[in-house]
């Protein structure tokens, strides 16, 4: 953690909140619409762009007017010592039945005709790609307001939320630190008789202890002498014993850091004891991803130029890769993943190959975009990614996190 942030706390002002307000207002009025529900159900937590909580609630944003907040119970964190401290965002809030609730409000304020946007019927999230609302959600909605004419704003919604202004990026360095430290805590925690519970546990207790959170899916990790999977490990849902480690053996996590809503991700790698040839060799690919997208990071640049940038190492190099070599954080834009996994002979024990995954999506690179830098590459049942959060900033590009960028060894 950099010395300006170790034992800070920032937080975002009103000027941010009336900042994000007028950009969300902004895409209102280039759609011609008088409004917006958003769906905070999802991972990121979309309501919270325009609430700064973390409520999971629905959010009506009128074009002119006030925000009004819909959730289930009385948000009693409002009201006593503690949840004084913090100031709200939002006044004007409506506990009980959400979606009858949201109707009334839009009819109280003659909207019931009108033209609105919708967040949340659509998703680039990873598993969120048909939405957050349910089909009974929403087709109760649509019964409660048939004059009401819906527009699915979601993907300029999440691009607007992609672009961190100046505020955020504090936020944004704040989480990496946090994920530095979760970085730190893995290395020094992974050696040879420790399980994976252990280490994981450490890089967790890094973030929580510095004011930082997770979300879903809170890490992803494996450890062994031989692996090419990418996931949840199963015993975040299976229970089980722990692996302990050996030499020889590798463990690796995706670290999900984030502070005040912000979310960073950094890729650890550590080798207990000297790795293998095969291992460094992985290694010189995810390095050479990685310093060739640092290279030419810029503003103007398209993300698939960045993610053919990322790529090439791993094409003219015979491995392959389980996670994409590029993505924004957040909401989340994948460069694409399972390139030729055909090269790779430890997966003739597979029944079928793994599908290739295409890069989600395009756009123009600006100033306040952040990526998680992960090149990743496998041959022969080994697996190296390296990398953590890049930030283009108001002096151009800025590597928020070091201990990730190369396979660590204990």
């Amino acid at each position: 953690m950099t010395d300006d942030l170790r034992g800070a706390y920032p937080t975002l002002s009103l000027k941010e909140r009336d900042r994000r307000w007028a950009a969300v207002r902004a895409m209102l009025a280039r759609h011609g619409l008088d409004g917006v529900v958003v769906f905070g159900t999802g991972r990121d937590a979309a309501d919270s762009y325009i609430t700064n909580e973390a409520k999971r609630s629905v959010v009506l944003l009128p074009a002119k007017g006030e925000p009004v907040v819909f959730i289930g119970d009385v948000p009693l964190d409002r009201y006593d010592k503690p949840g004084q401290r913090w100031q709200r965002w939002v006044e004007d809030w409506v506990a009980g039945d959400s979606i009858a609730n949201v109707a009334a409000r839009i009819g109280s304020l003659g909207l019931g005709r009108a033209r609105l946007g919708v967040v949340g019927l659509t998703s680039r999230m990873v598993g969120d790609w048909a939405g957050v609302v349910s089909y009974n959600t929403w087709t109760r909605l649509l019964g409660l307001l048939p004059g009401v004419q819906w527009t699915d704003v979601s993907g300029e919604y999440e691009s607007i939320v992609a672009i961190k202004s100046v505020e955020e990026r504090v936020l944004l360095r704040k989480a990496a630190s946090l994920g530095e430290d979760a970085c730190r805590a893995f290395v020094e925690a992974a050696r040879a008789g420790r399980n994976e519970h252990e280490i994981a546990a450490a890089a967790f207790h890094a973030i929580l202890a510095g004011g930082g959170w997770v979300r879903w899916p809170f890490m992803l990790e494996r450890a062994g002498d031989s692996m090419f999977a990418w996931q949840v490990p199963e015993w975040f849902a299976m229970g089980g014993a722990p692996h302990v480690l050996k030499r020889g053996d590798t463990i690796a996590a995706e670290i999900f850091a984030f502070y005040g809503g912000i979310e960073t991700q950094q890729q650890i790698d550590v080798s207990v004891g000297e790795p293998s040839p095969l291992l460094r060799e992985l290694e010189a690919v995810c390095v050479a991803s990685y310093d060739a997208g640092i290279a030419a990071l810029r503003p103007g640049l398209r993300f698939s130029e960045l993610a053919a940038i990322m790529e090439e190492p791993l094409q003219r190099s015979g491995t392959w890769n389980t996670g994409p070599m590029v993505q924004t954080v957040a909401p989340i834009f994948n460069s694409a993943t399972r390139l030729r996994p055909e090269v790779d002979p430890a997966l003739k024990v597979l029944p079928r190959l793994p599908n290739g995954v295409a890069r989600d999506g395009d756009f123009e690179i600006e100033v306040g975009h952040a990526f998680a830098f992960e090149p990743n590459a496998l041959r022969d049942g080994q697996r190296v990614c390296v990398g953590g959060t890049v930030l283009l900033g108001e002096n151009g590009v800025e590597e928020l996190n070091s201990i990730p960028l190369r396979l660590n060894v204990v």
